[in-house]
């Protein structure tokens, strides 16, 4: 097949002009010609763009070139596995993993990978870092006040095991613990409790402790979490309350902790500069991309502790990778992993202290990752749980008015505030999440209606953007306001500047940064927003609005995240053959991480 055209069919694919520009210059700086090496390198660009950290050159070998896409075209059959992989060896711009080659092939098991070079590295910077810290012990533990500690915070009936207990424990005699739970599984309260027992090891030696968040929001979630975690600890436990004074409740983002250089992908601490924390407490990691995770591990002292916490059933980061589900494989009864060196250092918590055995909400998110997709529509359908909803998607023409019945009941306490507490309180009481960003039912276009309904009912005006009460949602990182991707902010009149509309954000213990509208980076309203970028809020109520129609990106592990996001109710509104669909299929992305670290 000549190379011109295996470019006209990919002309009519998925393929982006970023994906085809990639595969000519490959063909250039390789001397080749060969439609089979563009085919790849095209491949591999286009997998990366959907969070795959490589490509798997198996998944597609002897297969159309056009498998999974959303309109897919006649097109080439991709080669047989063993002579697309020899033919990739003899290319200049393909080296052996350590090379500095444009693309890497990692051949070396039964899984040929090919990979962007620098995707390579960070895969296996993180590695490198994750086994350092699982070989890796602390320097001091007296055991003894360790099993004091423990008995002290943890004084369960030994009925069962203690797997709060038992995260503690791993915790504070490894450099690495990870710690996965559904919500309201007691993550942050356990946290807390690994603070105070390392607290005590310290005794008079100050420690240097940092609690962060991959996003804005997540961060301040995770303080009031914290904070509301010590407001209910029980004093008699602590063995000293000068313990009480040290313990951290403020947090930041990743790369706030790391050191942001503005206009540039390096950070201010890295393997050179490490950072001068003795612990580090990760939040929220399922939001973690691999080259975030890359850069904070490879910025730790060698001696720190790496604390990681998370869902392994939520959504992967929107950039490249799956971090924690490629470090968490599925748990034994005992709860701890068996099958790599990992198995000591990860503890799956289970059992849920916000969803009893009737909530709705927890049924259906079990039954959800487990793939059984008809007794999840029958819980919905049937009505009997008080905390779940079900209803058919709405045509593009009935979605006002179905909206104007459900904002009816919250529209004044949304817009009406009285307080930037207040508001903020409102934001949390009810959230629209959809499965997409554009189309009829996707967040722009339901932001549009909402603010529609609200002009209409002369709650709004109708020729102006700001108005108080508008929710908003950064869409891009702005280093010199220290306003990044996925914050929420508030429109609201400043008492302080002759009541000029000003955006709040939340920075807890009621303060606030205020910036003017004309000052503010990229953003949108926020009434409605993507399943995506809900990861780190949570909701009293939830309406969760599908698509019509069966499209890739719908998936069990983006319905749980939804539904996950709601304390106490969730409408979901969709399709039923779509929905069925969706949590029989599994986002998979494509990496080593695990193959590595399984060794």
């Amino acid at each position: 097949m000549e190379t011109d055209l295996m470019r006209a069919l990919f002309s009519r694919t998925e393929f982006s002009a970023i994906n085809r520009y990639f595969a000519d210059l490959m063909l250039k700086l390789s001397g080749s010609r060969d439609p089979e090496f563009y085919l790849a390198c095209a491949l591999v660009s286009y997998r990366a763009e959907r969070g795959d950290v490589c490509l798997n050159l198996a998944d597609y070998a002897e297969t159309p070139v056009l498998k999974g896409f959303s309109n897919p075209v006649p097109g080439p059959i991709c080669p047989p596995l063993q002579s697309w992989v020899e033919m990739l060896r003899k290319s200049p711009v393909v080296g052996k993993p350590g090379g500095k080659t444009p693309l890497i092939l990692d051949d070396t098991d039964r899984a040929p990978r090919l990979y962007l070079l620098r995707y390579w590295q960070y895969e296996n910077d993180l590695a490198a870092g994750i086994r350092q810290r699982i070989e890796g012990q602390p320097t001091t533990l007296d055991r003894e006040l360790l099993t004091s500690g423990l008995n002290r915070l943890f004084p369960g009936n030994n009925t069962a095991p203690d797997m709060q207990a038992m995260a503690a424990r791993t915790a504070l005699e490894k450099n690495l613990c990870i710690i996965t739970g559904g919500p309201g599984t007691g993550k942050t309260a356990t946290v807390l409790k690994i603070l105070i027992l390392l607290l005590e090891q310290a005794g008079d030696i100050p420690l240097k402790l940092a609690l962060v968040a991959p996003t804005g929001k997540a961060a301040n979630r995770l303080r009031e979490s914290i904070r509301s975690s010590l407001d209910q600890l029980d004093r008699s436990v602590l063995a000293s309350e000068t313990v009480l004074s040290a313990i951290p409740t403020e947090t930041s983002t990743i790369h706030r902790l790391l050191g942001s250089i503005k206009n540039s992908p390096r950070f201010r601490y890295d393997r050179l500069h490490p950072l001068p924390h003795d612990c580090v407490i990760v939040d929220e990691v399922s939001m973690v991309d691999l080259a975030l995770m890359s850069k904070l591990v490879e910025a730790l002292k060698p001696s720190s502790r790496l604390i990681l916490l998370g869902d392994k059933n939520q959504l992967s980061s929107v950039e490249s990778g799956s971090v924690l589900g490629d470090i968490c494989f599925d748990p034994g009864p005992s709860g701890r992993q068996k099958s790599s060196p990992l198995s000591h250092t990860i503890v799956n918590l289970v059992k849920s202290y916000r969803f009893d055995e009737k909530s709705g909400i927890g049924q259906l998110s079990m039954l959800i990752n487990d793939g059984q997709a008809e007794e999840s529509l029958a819980l919905l359908r049937q009505g009997s749980a008080g905390d779940l909803g079900w209803k058919r998607i709405p045509a593009p023409g009935e979605l006002k008015p179905r909206l104007e019945e459900i904002f009816r009941q919250v529209s004044r306490r949304v817009i009406e505030p009285r307080s930037p507490a207040q508001a903020f309180q409102n934001v949390s009481r009810f959230g629209i999440l959809c499965a997409l960003r554009n189309g009829p039912s996707g967040a722009v276009a339901i932001n549009r209606l909402v603010e529609s309904l609200l002009a209409e009912a002369g709650q709004i005006p109708a020729d102006s953007p700001w108005y108080p009460g508008r929710p908003v949602m950064i869409t891009r990182n702005d280093y010199q306001l220290q306003l990044f991707n996925g914050d929420i902010g508030v429109a609201l009149p400043d008492s302080e500047d002759d009541n000029r509309l000003k955006v709040f954000f939340d920075l807890g213990e009621n303060r606030y940064r205020k910036i003017a509208p004309a000052r503010m980076p990229e953003h949108e309203s926020a009434f409605a927003m993507t399943i995506h970028k809900s990861q780190g809020s949570e909701f009293s109520r939830v309406l969760l609005i599908l698509a019509d129609q069966d499209i890739p990106v719908l998936s069990r592990e983006l319905i749980y995240t939804g539904i996950t996001r709601a304390r106490d109710y969730v409408e979901i509104w969709g399709e039923e053959k779509v929905f069925v669909k969706a949590v029989l299929r599994r986002t998979e992305r494509s990496s080593g991480l695990s193959d590595a670290l399984a060794g």
